[in-house]
């Protein structure tokens, strides 16, 4: 487990533990997820591709709307990592906007 930012549908971002690996991050979000990694940032975005399941969006992100529960971790050469406390405060606050332009 590493420090987090879980973001579920109609909730503020909060920081937590999160899974460090893929088979936990899957079993956490209920599926094979996905790694969208930030351009200038050691962490990324990690979510479910959206289905039928999900109607509700979470978050625009960079043009895109992302649904059902969504994780931010620290993110460096393919594995997670935890995120620096100063850096998940940064991206808690830049993630509680329900729309978020590239980082």
């Amino acid at each position: 487990m590493v420090r987090g930012i879980r973001i579920d549908p109609g909730m503020p971002p909060r920081i937590c533990k999160v899974p460090d690996t893929a088979q936990g991050l899957d079993a956490l979000l209920g599926g094979h997820s996905m790694v969208k990694c930030f351009s200038f940032k050691d962490a990324a975005l990690v979510y479910l591709p959206h289905d039928e399941r999900n109607t509700l969006p979470t978050l625009c992100y960079d043009g895109r709307w992302y649904y059902g529960t969504l994780l931010v971790l620290g993110w460096k050469g393919g594995r997670a990592l935890p995120l620096k406390t100063a850096l998940a405060d940064e991206l808690a606050e830049t993630f509680a906007r329900r729309e978020v332009p590239r980082l």
